[in-house]
């Protein structure tokens, strides 16, 4: 981990009180961000499931983000089916040019590492010329195609006096929201820049499956090295510092395995006269989330009393403190 990039290390205002989520989006305090840049298909992971009926199948297709910062999903985004030997036939569908469906004026804002749902409609038309089906084209307004592979070859018909194919609404399924006790605590390797020494508080998902994420963790310094025992707290809890230019504790989805971090900083006590500061030490540090359950860590260091020379930064993906 790198926290050398100060560059990157915007402070914010302190807030009053815990701003702290899991499985929401932070609503107060949050910093402004830039307009969400638009998704591309590409860079999702995908699959199709297919379900068959009389008269045709629905063609469900998940898509999974995997990357930073959030993304806006177009309405014109296009779906088109394709042979096993990549020979794109039949008309491009999309939410856009589909009667009958409600279509926001804006783009869908699609989270960090979230899905989206696509369903596609057959329909056996009458005197339908028909072709066999591997894979479905989605192509993202001004980027490249994404070929997601259908698990079995689908008929599919490309004209006929019924509509060979037609689109349901979008939709967003969002993981839940992770529990404490599927969440283990780690502190990871510090850093440090321009008089403060950052830890990263790392979040890994040991539960067998996803949930979500988000918000500023609250962390308080206290005494004690020693787990299950009676800590005393040790100055102001931490103030919140936004580490990202990307986004300010977004709500993400976390895999099983995968980890999440906020970045905690120990401002150098030597950057305060000691009247104003009144250093004492700390052992460990008690952290939790708003609405959860609270974890112990053992830390050791030095902080001030009088005032807050902590601080920490809303999650992110991975285990830096520092959105990718």
């Amino acid at each position: 981990m790198s926290f050398s990039f100060v560059g990157r290390i915007v402070a914010i205002a302190a807030l009053l009180g815990s701003v702290v989520l899991v499985g929401d989006a932070v609503s107060v305090g949050a910093s402004a961000t830039a307009p969400s840049p638009r998704c591309n298909a590409v860079h999702f992971a995908a699959n199709a499931h297919v379900t068959t009926r009389p008269g045709g199948a629905d063609v469900r297709l998940v898509f999974t983000s995997e990357y930073f910062p959030s993304c806006s999903w177009s309405n014109s985004t296009t779906y088109q089916f394709a042979t096993a030997s990549g020979f794109v036939f039949g008309a491009k569908v999309s939410i856009a040019t589909t009667k009958g469906l409600a279509v926001p004026a804006q783009p869908w804002h699609v989270n960090d590492t979230y899905q989206v749902v696509q369903n596609l409609l057959t329909e056996e038309g009458v005197l339908c010329t028909q072709r066999q089906a591997a894979s479905v084209v989605v192509t993202s307004p001004g980027d490249g195609p994404r070929l997601v592979k259908l698990p079995a070859s689908l008929v599919v018909c490309v004209n006929g006096t019924t509509k060979w194919t037609s689109l349901s609404s979008l939709s967003f399924p969002k993981p839940s929201a992770c529990a404490t006790t599927s969440l283990k605590l780690s502190i990871g390797q510090s850093d440090g820049a321009a008089g403060t020494i950052f830890y990263p508080l790392i979040f890994t998902n040991e539960g067998k499956t996803a949930c979500s994420v988000s918000g500023v963790p609250d962390v308080q310094p206290v005494t004690g090295s020693l787990a299950n025992v009676a800590h005393i707290l040790v100055g102001p809890r931490a103030t919140v510092r936004d580490l990202s230019s990307q986004g300010y504790g977004e709500l993400f989805r976390l895999a099983s395995g995968a980890s999440a971090s906020a970045a905690f900083g120990v401002v150098e006590t030597g950057n305060f006269t000691p009247s104003q500061c009144v250093a004492a030490k700390f052992e460990s540090l008690s952290v939790g989330f708003l609405g959860s359950g609270t974890w112990w860590v053992p830390l050791a260091s030095t902080t001030c009393t009088k005032l807050a020379s902590t601080n920490i930064s809303g999650v992110v993906p991975g285990n830096t403190g520092l959105a990718p």
